[in-house]
């Protein structure tokens, strides 16, 4: 049957609207690629504009760390190589690389051009593969160096510096690189004084052969500081009871005792060294005060220690050289701590066993004797050319007499006053190593003797350590945590290193106070590394980020003290 006509019209609207929904769906197919792309170059034009700042950014970076390494022969393309390493490190998500390296004829200025590729995500469906951003910048010094100078060159010269950096020894490649610092600072201003600082286990202060150096006014030569007779007052740690005792042998100070000494073994004399002081003291930048003997510095001298030995005959003690019943005394004592201590027994010494002597842990070669503040800069690459290696590391002792030599108060007082203007007062710290007190278990003391003591006393705190007071430090009460070291079968060698660690930044964090500028240097080769917590320490003890530097071989070594040097200027970014 025919439809009316009137129902085959309503139908048309429907067909109609059947073959509606196919051209949009067509015409939405056909769009959606367009839409893509355009979503696609958002997002991959965002990661663009991210990836410029980060280039811009990095690209500064390197200029202002390879403007500083600059020296009369280094080539655009040693400084192109140098940044490229920076811009590897620091540019996230990209393919960087320094395309231009330009220093300027005068040497001050080094400009830097950088391209990036940043691999694209959607839009590679339309064949774009990557987008490129560029950066550039220049790094400029103002050239010279602008008022006076006083820099302290604190260097590690403990026996690790003996082992390889890769073509030649640690220590060899410390004497290149220090020199050529030194011959850099020099070819800028002639208005600086230098000091070499020497350290292992401890630090040889003066030269033992000069006599007039024992009777300097900051040394306590009549032993009245309360560290002077701990260990030779016949057990007594009461200061006055243990100087009497030491003056019943007939001892007024020290040096009594390395006259006694000397006549037994001719290298037994006093080697130079110092003690240090009570805490805080020892942290601090202390005006010597002849009327406060804690305040002056007692002559370094290990005593002999016990010959007692444990169940497999081994020595309980590192450094026994003297009979305990020989000298000039009289009858006997029982237990170590009356033996170790006992004075009569240097009245008239008698050798027995094989220990270091009076002066282990202090450097015996000449040449590790500190250079005070000189102006001649000969004397000081002489003094550089020598160093030698020997002996542990003790990290705070090592950066006190750096800061001592700078200072204006003592004991040297060569420095000049903190206040005084355009004046740069700044310490050079390097070390291939950690904190490392030997210790010594199931003994009275806990360790073996250093400038700082022993780790206990017979169960007696031991008054240097750190006391957990302080405002600056880690709250640990060292005193307390290390006399339990006496008598204990525990090995106590680690709470000993961060004791040590929390005396070196405490320092650290004292002379930055005062105003000291702190550059750290870690030589960590891989074959002998620094450890993490090692590394943290000496970033932590720079004057900030950018003035710590880690060497792993003999050319970061250069270069890290090529920054130092050309950094002493400042430098900015002048594009």
């Amino acid at each position: 049957m025919m439809r009316p006509l009137a129902d085959q019209n309503r139908t048309e609207p429907t067909t109609f609207s059947s073959c509606d929904r196919g051209n949009v769906a067509v015409i939405f197919g056909l769009s959606f690629i367009p839409l893509v792309l355009m979503l696609g170059a958002g997002v991959d034009y965002g990661r663009a504009v991210s990836t410029k700042s980060n280039l811009q950014q990095a690209t500064d970076s390197a200029a202002l760390a390879v403007a500083k390494t600059i020296v009369a022969t280094t080539t655009n393309q040693q400084a192109q190589s140098q940044a490229q390493v920076y811009l590897l490190t620091n540019v996230r998500n990209a393919v960087a690389v320094v395309t231009k390296a330009e220093i300027s004829a005068d040497r001050l200025t080094l400009c830097l051009d950088s391209t990036a590729q940043i691999p694209t995500t959607i839009m590679k469906i339309a064949h774009i593969e990557t987008i490129t951003t560029k950066a550039t910048t220049c790094a400029q010094t103002p050239g010279g160096m602008n008022g006076t100078y006083e820099i302290a060159l604190v260097l590690d010269n403990s026996g690790s510096m003996s082992k390889s950096a890769g073509g030649k020894s640690k220590i060899a490649a410390l004497r290149d690189a220090a020199t050529s610092f030194v011959n850099n600072i020099y070819s800028k201003t002639t208005d600086v004084k230098m000091s070499i600082v020497p350290f292992s286990a401890g630090v040889r202060v003066l030269d033992p052969s000069v006599s007039s150096n024992r009777t300097l006014s900051w040394i306590d030569v009549n032993g009245n500081n309360s560290q002077h007779w701990l260990v030779f007052g016949d057990g007594s740690l009461v200061a006055a009871t243990a100087k009497a005792a030491a003056k019943t042998a007939g001892f007024t100070s020290r040096f009594d005792i390395f006259t006694k000494l000397k006549s037994l073994n001719s290298s037994w004399d006093w080697g130079g060294c110092f003690e240090g002081p009570k805490y805080p003291l020892n942290v601090s930048d202390t005006a010597v005060d002849t009327s406060n003997a804690e305040t002056l510095f007692v002559p370094f001298l290990a005593p002999d220690e016990p010959s007692t030995k444990d169940k497999y005959n081994n020595s309980l003690y590192t450094n026994n050289y003297l009979a305990e019943t020989g000298g000039s005394c009289s009858g006997t004592v029982t237990g170590d701590w009356k033996l170790l201590t006992r004075a009569c027994k240097y009245g008239k010494p008698k050798k027995d066993g094989s220990g270091a002597g009076p002066n282990s842990s202090c450097p015996t070669s000449s040449s590790q004797t500190v250079l005070q503040l000189t102006a001649t800069q000969s004397t000081i690459t002489t003094k550089i050319s020598g160093l030698t290696e020997n002996g542990y590391t003790n990290l705070h002792e090592g950066f006190m007499w750096g800061w001592r030599t700078i200072s204006p108060t003592g004991p040297f007082a060569a420095g000049r006053a903190y206040a005084t203007k355009d004046n740069h007062k700044i310490i050079v710290f390097m070390t291939d190593g950690f904190n490392n007190w030997q210790s010594a278990t199931s003994t009275v003391t806990g360790s073996a003797y250093q400038a700082a003591g022993y780790y206990s006393y017979n169960g007696t705190a031991n008054q240097r350590f750190p006391d957990g007071t302080a405002t600056n430090g880690n709250g640990v009460n060292y005193q307390t945590t290390l006399e339990a070291a006496a008598g204990s079968s525990t090995d106590y060698h680690d709470t000993s290193r961060n004791m040590q660690d929390e005396l070196t930044l405490e320092a650290c964090t004292n002379a930055k106070t005062a105003g000291v500028e702190i550059y750290t240097i870690g030589f960590s080769v891989p074959v002998d590394p620094i450890d993490a917590q090692g590394l943290k320490m000496m970033q932590d003890c720079a004057t900030d980020a950018n003035h710590y530097f880690a060497a792993t071989d003999v050319d970061s070594l250069n270069a890290a003290f090529a920054s130092i040097g050309s950094g002493v200027g400042k430098l900015r970014l002048s594009k």
